[in-house]
């Protein structure tokens, strides 16, 4: 696919943390950070693109693309929720799943979802996202990573594998049709949602020392505000892509933590919502991903938020205005 060379990757947004960490190798093919990186993120993949559904009058701000921690969290309980259920344990910490089930019935179809926050923060906790999910029907898994300053790629990748492994093999104990199932993110968790669900049996992304032999193979992904590609030149000078591959990770690298290069015909449906005015992962990288799968005949659907910035995802009417599409796009392909 021919890219045009307007993209840039933008460091505006800039979030600083302390991120420990030294290239430490290991057999599993991850490493371990001791350096202390200041980071910025952002993506743009150009492409045109057709078909799209636009939004209107959603918000511009352009926050990191973080969701909120269990404090902020303030979507409507529920007696059938299940919290801090491990799924996975590893060397650096126990990984949990928040599971939020509708209040009735059997065999619900399930969403695992994965937060935002530049691969360096964030945690699971967004209920508020997953109130309409289980009104109708469906069963959402809110999962942990690990974060780069933890274990570096492919470790988050592996994390959200075992995640949906689980999930699909814990099914009859939760009343879910381990048979219907999606993978959702946003931001940093949009791209691992989308590299999961185009390569799910790709064996550098398989768990190590994971016991559950049950497929992370989905029937649809939906991604919010997600980086792509990292193919391009300035994916190398982009700070939070070198706190998550590496400063010295090589091109087969980029390019293998790139969902845009495992788009293949069969791939599962996609719905990938961006806004125009996103400073932090600029609307390109939808646009990119989008025209890729349709190369490869992959349906997909794009939901243009015109004028609305990276951290839309917590905006009320931002989410009133995408979140019965999702819902429709999950009952199509699911």
């Amino acid at each position: 696919m021919e890219r045009s060379t307007d993209a840039r990757w933008t460091r505006r947004g800039v979030l600083t943390t302390a991120a420990g960490a030294v290239l430490t190798g290991c057999s599993s093919g991850e490493t371990t950070p001791t350096d202390t990186i200041s980071t910025a993120e952002g993506t743009a993949t150009p492409s045109s693109d057709s078909g799209e559904t636009t939004t209107t009058r959603p918000p511009s701000s352009d926050s990191i693309g973080t969701t909120p921690t269990e404090g902020d969290d303030t979507g409507t309980e529920s007696d059938s929720d299940r919290r801090d259920v491990v799924f996975q344990e590893t060397p650096e910490r126990e990984l949990k799943l928040d599971l939020y089930l509708p209040g009735e019935g059997e065999d619900h179809p399930f969403v695992v979802f994965a937060h935002g926050g530049g691969w360096i923060g964030g945690d699971k906790g967004h209920r508020l996202m997953f109130d309409r999910l289980t009104a109708n029907g469906y069963a959402v898994a809110d999962v942990q990573y690990r974060l780069a300053q933890e274990r570096r790629y492919p470790a988050a990748v592996r994390d959200v594998v075992a995640a949906v492994a689980w999930v699909r093999a814990n099914a009859d104990t939760y009343d879910i049709d381990g048979s219907r199932s999606a993978l959702a993110g946003y931001s940093a968790g949009a791209h691992l949602a989308t590299l999961v669900a185009l390569a799910p049996g790709y064996e550098r992304f398989q768990p190590r020392d994971f016991e559950l032999d049950a497929s992370a193979a989905v029937d649809a992904v939906v991604g919010y505000s997600g980086p792509y590609d990292f193919t391009v030149p300035e994916a190398e000078e982009n700070l939070l892509v070198a706190a998550f591959f590496g400063p010295d990770a090589s091109e087969a690298t980029l390019q293998e933590g790139s969902p845009v290069t495992h788009v293949d015909p069969g791939d599962p449906p996609a719905m990938l919502v961006h806004g125009t005015e996103d400073s932090i992962v600029p609307y390109r990288s939808t646009t990119v991903l989008a025209g890729t799968l349709r190369d490869a005949d992959v349906p997909v659907e794009v939901v243009t938020g015109e004028g609305a910035g990276h951290g839309m995802i917590d905006d009320p009417d931002w989410r009133e205005r995408t979140l019965p599409r999702q819902i429709g796009f999950l009952d199509q392909h699911l």
